[in-house]
């Protein structure tokens, strides 16, 4: 069975407006990470929102485990959504939303969450609405990977954080990932930085999947006289229009 499947989903936030996204359709397996890519505004936050319950398909449906996602009681609490708003206390110390994932996340590690805050070098004491803008992702990055959830998603939560802080989270959540393997989804832009972490891509492009696999095969399928391309490089052969790539000249997007 996979974890999850998305199937011939589309979602638009008010009756009137157009689609955001259009007839989407992939599964994921389980214990596996997998890149939902793009470039801004092609959907990959609805369909992170999607996929953890938060909002409803207005068509197609998502299930995890072969059961709707939307408001189940017994799936809910299998999933971590970490975006630029997740359920913390936003003015008690940090302490007290580590308490809230302890009570409501059955694989929360607290050991692990406190020295990830020190690896990070943000007091436990302090309280969310006082910490900067690297510091508030680099908490939401450790709420994350101490759940330990089946289904994990970081959707574009490397914002703000510096280099050093980036390459901090990638390179712990691999290394927790081998010793505690679950269903991870990163949704980024900076495809650079996540390329080899990841076994699975779904490429979108104004809300549509435009390609999707192992990433292997992925990159065969776009190959650029004769070399593998890296997956910034399969984005832009995805995405460029025809009219850029004449004004641009195909070397110019290798």
């Amino acid at each position: 069975m996979t974890a999850i499947d998305v199937a011939n989903v589309s979602f638009k936030y008010e009756i009137y407006r157009p689609n955001v996204l259009h007839d989407v359709s992939f599964t994921v397996e389980h214990n596996s990470i997998t890149g939902l890519l793009g470039r801004n505004g092609c959907g990959k936050s609805t369909l992170s929102l999607l996929i953890a319950g938060l909002l409803h398909p207005g068509e197609g449906q998502v299930l995890i485990d072969g059961q709707h996602v939307y408001e189940n009681p017994r799936i809910m609490p299998t999933v971590s959504y970490m975006g630029d708003d997740p359920c913390i206390f936003d003015d008690e110390k940090i302490k007290e939303t580590f308490a809230l994932w302890r009570d409501t996340r059955a694989a929360w590690d607290d050991g692990f969450a406190y020295q990830l805050l020190d690896m990070f070098a943000i007091s436990p004491k302090k309280k969310p609405n006082k910490l900067s803008r690297g510091q508030r992702s680099a908490f939401y990055a450790t709420l994350g990977m101490a759940s330990r959830c089946p289904v994990t998603i970081f959707d574009e939560v490397h914002l703000g954080m510096d280099a050093v802080a980036r390459e901090l989270f990638y390179r712990t959540l691999l290394e927790d990932y081998t010793r505690y393997p679950r269903t991870i989804l990163l949704s980024s832009h900076l495809i650079e930085e996540i390329d080899n972490l990841l076994d699975h891509v779904v490429f979108l492009d104004q809300g549509r999947v435009v390609e999707m696999g192992d990433v292997d095969e992925v990159r065969m399928r776009h190959m650029l006289d004769g070399r593998l391309p890296n997956l910034t490089e399969v984005l832009m052969d995805l995405t460029i229009t025809d009219e850029q790539r004449s004004t641009l000249g195909r070397s110019a997007i290798q």
